[in-house]
């Protein structure tokens, strides 16, 4: 068997007797395609690596020959190990990318700093996303993301937007949200989701309106009826940073497989964990390779969490957060 990668899409394998748009269709990519016999050229791409061999023309290409920018993978067979660059191919479970405006429905202070901004998707064929994904609100002075807070289900989105002095784009960003009634959104966007569920306990540690996507990915396992142990943990400064708490509370009371731990790392309060979410963590990591990890918060939480874990002995697969995609360190 050879391997095929996409870069930035992900591999999948392909049998001697097969093409290479039949094993991409069977591993669940959705390649491409329409006649699958060199007519419509929809799944034409580029061959960046390796050899194919076109049967019916009795044609071998290698990449780098001029073939090679217009290889029809209907027909192609692999003869190496390739690599190959299809237009508009996704890896399985990802969605299709779509533009549309939003009705503003309603915005709802929950704290000083933060408020709930409801969306409302236009009527017709809504898009698709998985819990944990987010959204770019576009803006004439810029695109600007955020988690969606809500767990895939009808035509309303939430947006927990966190908004300070000290960050004028963010005012700019909640006084355009609450001076218009329309938005422009692209979505979805991100690869850290709930897609499929583990066979894993899932561990879900956030910091500030980094519970945002958390939260949806909670609603989406109390949906989908996850049976198997979940941990929550939420990190705070002060207790008053944790503007919706009684979220929190209600999920862990419907969720009877759920352990949430709040932490403050400023403030000593009863009932909640006194320290950094990552102390919070290790405390009760007693398996580190046995759960899958999602992470939401800021890059430098983000990456302090994923460095207590990989030193803890979590494998670093195990870790996810699009923060890593989006805010990779520098070497």
């Amino acid at each position: 068997m050879k391997r095929i990668n996409i870069p930035l899409v992900g591999s999948f394998g392909v049998d001697s007797d097969e093409t290479i748009l039949e094993a991409g269709l069977r591993a669940s990519f959705s390649f491409p395609a329409a006649c699958r016999n060199g007519v419509c050229e929809r799944c034409q791409g580029t061959l960046l690596k390796g050899s194919v061999h076109i049967a019916r023309k009795d044609h071998t290409i290698h990449a780098g020959e001029t073939d090679s920018t217009r290889v029809l993978y209907c027909l192609a067979h692999a003869l190496t190990d390739c690599e190959i660059s299809v237009p508009d191919i996704r890896a399985p479970g990802e969605l299709p990318v779509h533009e549309v405006t939003c009705q503003i429905t309603e915005i709802t202070p929950l704290s000083d700093d933060v408020s709930r901004v409801m969306l409302r998707l236009p009527a017709g064929k809504v898009p698709r996303w998985h819990a944990g994904q987010y959204l770019e609100l576009l803006f004439p002075f810029g695109d600007c993301a955020f988690s969606i807070a809500n767990a895939p289900s009808g035509r309303d989105l939430e947006l927990h937007v966190r908004y300070h002095h000290e960050n004028s784009s963010s005012l700019d960003v909640i006084a355009a949200l609450q001076n218009d009634s329309l938005v422009k959104v692209r979505l979805p966007g991100g690869t850290r989701h709930l897609a499929a569920l583990p066979e894993r306990p899932i561990w879900l540690i956030c910091g500030s309106t980094g519970f945002a996507p958390i939260k949806a990915m909670l609603e989406h396992l109390r949906n989908e009826h996850f049976r198997l142990p979940i941990h929550l943990y939420w990190g705070a400064r002060t207790q008053t940073d944790m503007y919706l708490a009684d979220a929190a509370k209600a999920l862990d009371a419907e969720l009877p497989n759920l352990k949430y731990i709040p932490a403050l790392s400023e403030e000593k309060r009863d009932d909640f964990f006194f320290g950094l979410i990552h102390e919070a963590v290790l405390k009760d990591l007693h398996t580190p390779a046995e759960p899958i990890f999602y992470v939401g918060g800021s890059p430098p939480m983000a990456w302090a969490v994923f460095d207590a874990l990989v030193g803890a002995g979590v494998p670093a697969e195990h870790i996810h957060s699009d923060v890593y995609d989006y805010a990779p360190r520098a070497e």
